[in-house]
């Protein structure tokens, strides 16, 4: 009888392994919550927790049972070296030169050039094209001049001022109001203009989407375009770090993301692979849900780095012994923390939990090593870089004692996150309701970025923040290339030598209205617009339309930009608070 049940047991462990071999997702680089995991390893910056596709079904890695199942049958020894880390081969410094490395607009347009523009415009106007009916349906509507490429250098240079000044909505940077108004979004481009352009913004035809089976494909051109630039402009040196990072939304998206150990929980997902000293971003992969394994999503971010002795540090999310063997048949090298269950011989588990402060254990095979040493609790380590030497660490309290690949990890690791820092201080994107151009402004956002570091790599000796990299890079888009954009219905000319639209009647009353000094009070015509043919202009008397009377003059105040007629209006208006 005893014997029946084993044997009925064993039937039952088979069957349940056979199904969950049949039914295990592939969505590997994606996992499932860890937190129930009690081995997982918490040297990470996400700790125990995983991230979780919101929209799709995922399960756990496939490299933790490759890894374990390594670790059980390799043999680990207690006999260190320093591994031959080979010569390294991969060219690193800027490959394209500008005409003037002095000139950031020169630098800047290394990343984008006329070929970026053209295609944004070409593909704005082909999607207004596209959705005319519904665009002109609207009475408000502005009708529609095609984007040229010089328009769309403005359009952007007007994004990136607002991210120097910001405010609650779009309205707000077109204000009128003396307490709010910043004269120069009205001079580059109306209001209306800027959201028409911002609503038919598009990167990609549409008409070619049902042969396409991939879920990026609305921003695919785009996204190929920064890569290939961030690949052949400039060629990084050889510590590498491999992170993610997070492209907010929250809106409904099948390719979104949840991470709990986030600061942004809600999101796309994006593999980043930088250089750990100057931050440049060197190639990067947005989560699809392609049912990629966890190694074969790593093997695919650095493969412009592959067979050049590069050194890779990730974190224990990315970290197995197995992929660690395959990285290193290709000349990469990898340090960074690893979880208990990517491949730790049980020896080795065993020996870590009872090591004391400060102490630490390792075994190696070949050039993988694995080391365990406790500060304020177990940090598990795996490299092919480093031996189990310790180096001293200066410390607040004073100096400790760290393993080598601890110390290198913590100053080559923040590459990523200091990506992040940076492209939130003057952060370019914007509300919007469709998630496509959340990410071409983050991928902009990046460009730029790395325009700024190839322009410090080029010019050492001089100094310009990142605030004024991004200023002076608006500043040129916007006055070397002059666009004669369609002026508002009611947009007066103030004629000084350039013929430059002045701001419309503003909602609020000036303060100064009051000031008792009539001198700088005048009146003086509408100019005509110089688009407009037909009689004088005219506009609706302020003091009249207070009183409900729809009474229009030819005059206005120069000093507080309002319409007023001649005589008894104007005096009310600039001597009683309420006239």
């Amino acid at each position: 009888m005893d014997q029946g049940r084993k044997r009925l047991k064993t039937k039952r462990s088979l069957g349940e392994q056979e199904i969950s071999d049949l039914f295990s997702d592939e969505l590997s680089d994606v996992p499932c919550d860890r937190s129930s995991d009690s081995d997982s390893d918490s040297g990470s910056d996400r700790g125990q927790q995983g991230i979780v596709a919101t929209d799709i079904k995922s399960e756990s890695t496939s490299d933790e049972n490759a890894g374990s199942n390594i670790a059980e049958t390799a043999t680990w020894g207690k006999v260190d070296k320093t591994p031959t880390l080979g010569q390294f081969t991969g060219n690193p410094g800027v490959k394209q030169i500008p005409s003037d490395p002095t000139q950031v607009s020169e630098v800047a347009e290394l990343f984008f050039g006329d070929t970026f523009f053209d295609m944004l415009s070409q593909e704005t106007n082909r999607y207004y094209l596209q959705h005319r009916e519904h665009y002109d349906r609207s009475y408000k509507a502005l009708k529609w001049v095609d984007v040229t490429s010089a328009e769309m250098r403005k359009f952007f240079a007007i994004i990136f001022l607002m991210g120097h000044t910001r405010m609650d909505n779009l309205k707000e940077y077109w204000s009128t109001d003396p307490f709010l108004e910043i004269p120069i979004f009205g001079k580059l481009m109306s209001r209306k203009r800027f959201e028409q352009i911002w609503w038919c913004l598009h990167f990609n035809n549409n008409e070619l989407q049902p042969q396409s089976t991939s879920r990026l494909f609305k921003i695919q051109p785009l996204l190929n375009f920064f890569i290939q630039k961030f690949q052949t402009v400039y060629k990084p040196n050889q510590q590498l770090s491999l992170d993610e990072s997070v492209i907010p939304w929250r809106g409904k998206l099948h390719i979104r993301t949840y991470n709990p150990g986030k600061l942004t929980k809600y999101g796309l997902l994006v593999r980043v692979v930088s250089e750990s000293t100057s931050r440049y971003i060197g190639n990067l992969e947005i989560y699809s849900g392609e049912g990629k394994k966890l190694q074969e999503t790593i093997v695919s971010v650095l493969e412009p780095y592959l067979d050049q002795n590069y050194h890779v540090y990730q974190d224990n999310y990315y970290n197995s012994v197995g992929t660690a063997e395959y990285l290193l048949s290709r000349k990469i090298r990898v340090c960074g923390t690893i979880r208990v269950n990517r491949g730790l011989p049980p020896d080795l588990k065993e020996e870590s939990k009872s090591l004391k402060c400060g102490e630490t254990t390792f075994r190696r095979k070949g050039d993988i090593l694995l080391q365990s040493w406790r500060d304020t609790h177990v940090v598990n380590m795996i490299s092919t870089i480093h031996n189990s030497s310790m180096v001293d660490v200066q410390r607040r309290h004073g100096q400790v004692k760290k393993p080598i690949c601890v110390s290198e990890y913590n100053m080559f690791m923040k590459g990523v996150d200091r990506d992040d820092q940076y492209l939130v201080y003057y952060s370019l994107p914007r509300k919007t309701i469709k998630w496509t151009k959340k990410v071409a402004l983050w991928l902009i956002n990046c460009a730029i970025f790395n325009s700024f570091l190839v322009y410090k790599n080029l010019n050492p000796n001089l100094e310009l923040k990142y605030k004024e990299f991004l200023l002076n890079v608006a500043k040129a888009w916007a006055t070397d290339h002059t666009v004669a954009a369609e002026p508002a219905a009611d947009t007066v000319l103030v004629r000084a030598g350039l013929s430059t639209p002045t701001p419309r009647r503003p909602h609020v009353d000036p303060p100064g209205r009051l000031s008792g000094d009539m001198r700088k009070h005048t009146l003086v015509k509408i100019v005509k617009n110089e688009h407009a043919k037909g009689k004088q202009p005219s506009r609706r008397c302020r003091v009249c339309a207070v009183h409900n009377k729809r009474s229009m003059t030819v005059y206005m105040c120069k000093f507080c930009v309002m319409p007023l007629h001649s005589g008894e209006c104007f005096q009310k208006y600039h001597t009683l608070k309420h006239f």
